[in-house]
């Protein structure tokens, strides 16, 4: 399965290419106030809840992490609150990598690259990075929703230009791995 990557300096495709070391960065890396380019507010936000749990009346979270609410039966100022049963808000990292599922010039412009190599085997090169790590990754499509939920393949629909194939590690190190030749091609944009 092909995937594309868009990179910052058009050197950093040579290591795609040939071979060699690579750094893996944690979600967090790509946390930030606003959305611009490859970074997001709500990069690493597990928010798992029918409702938006940081709207429920009567409750201040005040930026606590919460992996188990349970809130039924309650009602403010005489109107009954919506019940949630075990939800989740949270933040939690891990390293990724994020690659895109098409050739797009207009994709890498606007994550601000300048150099593109296509992936000729994601499936290949998870298997390559979880033996180095010694960890399996989760792979796949990242989807996109107007709601309040959140995870590291659940993002919001303002990120859905950037049409993204994720893998996720549970590690929240950065870490380098060894890339073997051959793993991409180089692919012309002229970004």
């Amino acid at each position: 399965m092909e995937k594309y990557l868009y990179l910052t300096r058009k050197e950093w495709a040579l290591t795609w290419l040939n071979g060699g070391v690579i750094p893996i960065l944690p979600a967090s890396t790509y946390l930030s106030n606003e959305r611009n380019g490859t970074s997001t507010p709500d990069e690493n936000r597990i928010h798992d809840s029918p409702v938006d749990i940081t709207t429920l009346p009567g409750v201040d979270f005040g930026g606590a992490s919460i992996k188990s609410l349970t809130y039924t039966g309650n009602t403010f100022n005489g109107v009954k609150a919506p019940d949630v049963v075990n939800a989740k808000y949270y933040l939690e990292d891990g390293i990724i990598l994020s690659f895109c599922n098409r050739k797009s010039k207009s994709i890498a412009k606007r994550l601000g690259k300048t150099a593109a190599v296509k992936i000729f085997d994601i499936e290949e090169l998870k298997t390559i990075i979880d033996k180095q790590l010694g960890v399996k990754g989760v792979i796949g499509n990242c989807e996109y929703t107007t709601d309040h939920k959140r995870n590291h393949f659940l993002k919001s629909t303002e990120d859905q230009w950037q049409d993204e194939y994720r893998i996720f590690w549970p590690i929240t190190e950065p870490k380098q791995i060894t890339l073997p030749k051959g793993i991409a091609a180089s692919i012309k944009l002229k970004i």
